[in-house]
């Protein structure tokens, strides 16, 4: 190593004397900036030996290691869960699609079983029509026979008053009730 720096500064130094005979104080600046970059790399290599550069660096090495590793497991971790997640959107896309055709089959037959109750509803009203108006008819029916049958008793009786007498009027009454026992 220190035969490496003796050559760097040999070097370094060759142009640094060959232009001094030149230009001597643009010469004095080389020198000089040469000698500081020398003493910083001098100090830097000391530095480096004195606090263990070399432990410094494989401990970074190694943290900076550790910490890609726990990236990884947490990426990895990460990407399970969502293929995790995503399994479970999947089946909970599934899961509401089958509730939804479950309510469509069920309102389909609710509605079927109203349509069906409506229908036997409205059978039943013309039924109930029907016989509500049989009885009306068969009321009025009645009450038509009865008036009808009471004008003809009362045009009858009329009659029978003015074409027979009394005794007349009493024999056909009793033929009438003989009859009728």
């Amino acid at each position: 190593m220190k035969r490496m720096l003796a050559m760097v500064l040999y070097l370094v130094s060759i142009p640094a004397v060959a232009q001094a005979s030149e230009q001597g104080f643009f010469t004095m600046n080389l020198v000089w900036s040469i000698v500081n970059f020398v003493i910083l790399v001098v100090g830097f290599v000391y530095l480096y030996r004195r606090f263990h550069g070399e432990k410094f660096f494989q401990t970074r090495k190694a943290n900076i290691e550790k910490l890609i590793g726990e990236a990884m497991d947490v990426k990895h971790k990460a990407l399970q869960r969502h293929d995790d997640i995503v399994g479970q959107m999947d089946a909970f896309d599934r899961s509401r699609q089958q509730i939804i055709d479950d309510m469509n089959a069920r309102t389909e037959q609710e509605k079927r079983a109203i349509l069906d109750e409506g229908q036997e509803m409205i059978e039943r009203i013309k039924k109930e029509g029907q016989r509500i108006v049989d009885a009306e008819v068969q009321k009025a029916k009645d009450l038509i026979g009865e008036h009808v049958q009471g004008t003809l008793y009362e045009l009858s009786k009329a009659q029978i008053e003015r074409a027979m007498d009394s005794d007349a009027q009493k024999s056909v009454s009793d033929n009438f009730i003989r009859k009728l026992k």
